[in-house]
């Protein structure tokens, strides 16, 4: 077929040969592409109705649309031939990847089976099988994307050799390598010749994960016939052992899927999804936790569903979550899911458990509100998500004009089922924030609009919130919150002055009203560490620690301040804190770009790029994920990887200062120094970042240090150490500044930032890792 014409395809090499044809490298002339071309087995067109069924097979997979499912763009036939088409995959199948390799790391087999279980829950939600599901039909591309091919269509093909091994009568014989190799990743169902559906796929899929965690399939036999026979009647082998380095979990999920009864196994793809996304999560924190999360229970605040619906009333269900997430947190001694990730369940009918196993939490709040006129009544359950029992059930009533007190009440009752510290479940009732009702509604009203994350709503809370505060000019929460909102918008949306100056505002009247206010705390620490106040580091941090006193589960100021010691050189109580953060919130695209930028600042460049890549694949749009992310390949063996994540965050962020100056290093590394200076040029007029600019600074200065510039390096260096980046071991170990090492300049400015640098250490890390 090499050279010839298939329709308007042509065929220029063969890709590789399996159970149902042949496989070629083709090109579209039609729509000039390249594709691969499946030319089916002369005898899959021997009989009507299997050619009828296989056709079926492959439209139905056509209308998958998945980014795991290799797509299918036609079904056709052309002299005599049926065929194929589909998008042509770069990459290798896992069968290559573990024959070179041996077996994967487990955070590796977590990856690919979230991932994997991902794509076929696609295909099952739409009634279409795989049915041979086995390492040479999924393709690794270059990014670490799994693809599974011949969904649907390679079932006709299983379902035939199942057929033909059962009729195998000698013991002794010798399987066909393909044969077997099918065999293998059956179901005991699909042997016995029973009715098989999706969890068969899930079985096979099973096998797959033993054999990328192992190095070998569970079940060895030497022939087809004792093959099958270990299958369906041999207990599975545990992947947990004595001497097994396989993570429990991981071993749990693997034998749960190789159970021989369909109904023991997992059910749908869907929860295997889950279970993997959370062991993901786990493995992606690392082995150790820090300490102080060690023993510590997550919970969930699911939003509360409104059982009177109206679009006036829906705030309710969001502000009352956030009111006892904030009441829960604030002790310390739990790990609570913010609201911005639980609201997701606001308008959808979930089982609370099965929130509670999407959100990995060990404990899981739901309720109802009921509301008539100006009454309230409110049910709150609270489960035990490992067992389903449940931790507390009660029934609150009270009119809209008293809403806070039922909401302490009900926060009080949750805190003590779960048995809190009395200081934070017991002590006189808190005196309501405002006494005017009004004010309180509209300061709901903006909670539930914040946690939307975005950049309208945003804006509408704020309006909000000034609002509430000229109807009750005291109304401490709501200054407070202003005061977050103004630095978050300029922060993440429009980072102007004119939203921090309004920030501090509402800073300052909340501080005024409660010098002790965890949130306004929060925000003046924020606003002290910006360009507009000259990056007061010592300053921010320790408004940021007192926050942290205050309410020891305040999120925003446990990142801030890990964000600002990271910058300051303190890089270890930056990752823990990190890993504190990420801890109560797995998901939080923001916090994991930061964990990147610390491992990047301390060398772990692989480390760093895991970090990044898991923020993009959360938030694709994220400004601080696309920024920062080309810094991973730059400094790695092969800055080219670049390239494409370049590309990527230039759609994203147009025009960036900070973007330019990689490109600039990029030049610089392929020895283009023309190239490199006209780039950085470009930035520095420019002038400034989306984000913080002592970034771009660092950057150009290493792109200069790389083309021969030191003079033109360190000025940028002392700029970027004034102004939020005084990182002593960051300029110190950067690779590109090792031509830097004998200059006089470049060492002066080291000494200095060093004694900065420890002056932070002793104050707000430990003093022994003193440089």
């Amino acid at each position: 077929m090499i050279g010839k014409t298939l329709s308007h395809y042509r065929i220029e090499s063969e890709l590789g040969r399996g159970g149902m044809g042949v496989v070629y490298h083709a090109h579209d002339e039609l729509l000039k592409r390249d594709v691969a071309v499946k030319i089916l087995r002369e005898d899959a067109l021997g009989q009507a109705d299997r050619r009828t069924r296989l056709l079926c097979e492959a439209r139905a997979a056509s209308a998958l649309n998945h980014p795991g499912i290799t797509t299918i763009f036609e079904v056709g036939e052309s002299g005599g031939q049926l065929f194929i088409v589909m998008e042509l995959v770069q990459g290798e199948t896992l069968r290559r990847q573990v024959s070179s390799a041996g077996p994967l790391e487990p955070r590796v087999v977590a990856r690919l089976g979230a991932q994997i279980a991902e794509a076929l829950q696609a295909a099952h939600s739409h009634g279409v099988i795989h049915g041979d599901i086995k390492p040479e039909n999924i393709v690794v591309q270059p990014d670490g994307g799994p693809k599974l091919f011949d969904f649907g269509i390679a079932r006709q093909v299983a379902e035939e050799t199942a057929t033909s091994t059962r009729s195998a009568k000698d013991i002794g014989e010798t399987p066909v390598a393909s044969i077997a190799g099918t065999v293998a990743y059956m179901a005991p169902e699909v042997i016995r010749g029973r009715p098989a559906d999706a969890r068969a796929d899930l079985y096979s899929f099973g096998v797959v994960l033993f054999e990328l965690t192992t190095g070998h399939r569970p079940f060895p036999g030497p022939t087809i016939s004792a093959l099958m026979a270990q299958i369906l009647h041999e207990p599975t082998p545990s992947l947990i052992g004595a001497k097994s380095i396989v993570p429990a979990e991981l071993g749990r999920i693997v034998q749960k899927l190789l159970e021989k009864e369909p109904g023991s196994r997992y059910q749908t793809a869907r929860d295997l999804q889950v279970d993997f996304t959370n062991l993901q999560r786990d493995l992606e924190l690392g082995a150790l936790l820090p300490a102080a999360v060690l023993g510590k229970r997550a919970v969930a605040v699911l939003p509360f569903k409104l059982l009177t619906p109206n679009p006036e009333d829906e705030y309710l269900g969001v502000a009352l979550a956030d009111a006892i997430i904030n009441h829960l947190g604030g002790s310390g001694e739990l790990l609570v899911r913010p609201t911005n990730t639980t609201r997701r369940y606001a308008k959808q009918a979930v089982d609370p458990l099965f929130a509670a196993r999407e959100m990995n939490v060990q404990i899981v709040v739901d309720g109802s509100i009921q509301k008539s006129g100006s009454r309230l009544r409110v049910h709150v359950q609270a489960w035990n998500a490992a067992d389903g029992t449940t931790l507390l059930t009660g029934k609150y009533d009270s009119e809209m004009a008293a809403l806070f007190e039922l909401q302490d009440q009900v926060a009080a009752a949750l805190a003590a089922s779960l048995g809190l510290k009395e200081s934070a479940s017991a002590g006189p009732p808190a005196q309501p924030p405002t006494k005017n009702p009004r004010a309180y509604e509209l300061f709901l009203r903006a909670v539930e609009r914040l946690s939307r994350v975005n950049k309208w709503d945003t804006r509408t809370a704020i309006e909000m919130l000034e609002n509430a505060t000229r109807l009750d000019p005291k109304f401490t929460d709501a200054w407070a919150r202003l005061a977050g909102a103004c630095v978050f918008m300029a922060g993440t949306f429009d980072p102007t002055p004119q939203w921090y100056r309004k920030g501090e505002q509402a800073m300052r009247r909340a501080l005024a009203l409660n010098p002790m206010d965890s949130e306004a705390l929060c925000a003046r620490g924020r606003i002290l560490w910006t360009p507009l106040k000259g990056y007061k580091n010592r300053q921010a941090l320790l408004n940021l620690s007192e926050s942290l006193e205050r309410n020891p589960g305040y999120h925003p100021s446990l990142v801030w301040r890990s964000l600002i010691l990271l910058h300051c050189g303190v890089h270890e109580e930056a990752i823990e804190g990190l890993k504190e953060a990420l801890a109560a919130h797995p998901d939080d695209g923001f916090t994991l770009t930061f964990l990147g930028q610390v491992y990047q600042f301390c060398g772990d460049y692989s480390e760093a790029e895991r970090h990044f890549r898991r923020a993009l694949s959360l938030d694709p749009s994220s400004l601080w994920a696309n920024l920062f992310s080309p810094m991973a390949p730059l400094y790695g063996p092969n800055p080219e990887k670049a390239v494409d994540i370049l590309h990527t965050a230039q759609q994203v962020v147009p025009g960036d200062a900070l973007l330019m100056t990689w490109e600039g290093l990029l030049w610089a590394k392929r020895g283009e120094p023309r190239k490199a200076k006209e780039l950085i040029r470009k930035a520095l007029k420019v002038g400034k970042s989306v984000l913080h600019t002592h970034h771009m600074w660092h950057t150009a200065a290493a792109t200069y240090a790389t083309i021969g510039m030191p003079a033109e390096a360190v000025r940028l260096l002392v700029r970027a150490g004034r102004t939020g980046l005084p990182n002593y071991p960051l300029f110190r170990d950067d690779p590109h500044f090792k031509p830097l090492q004998k200059y006089p300049p470049f060492l002066r400015l080291l000494a200095n930032l060093k004694k900065e640098t420890n002056g932070y250490r002793r104050e707000f890390g430990n003093a022994s890792l003193l440089d």
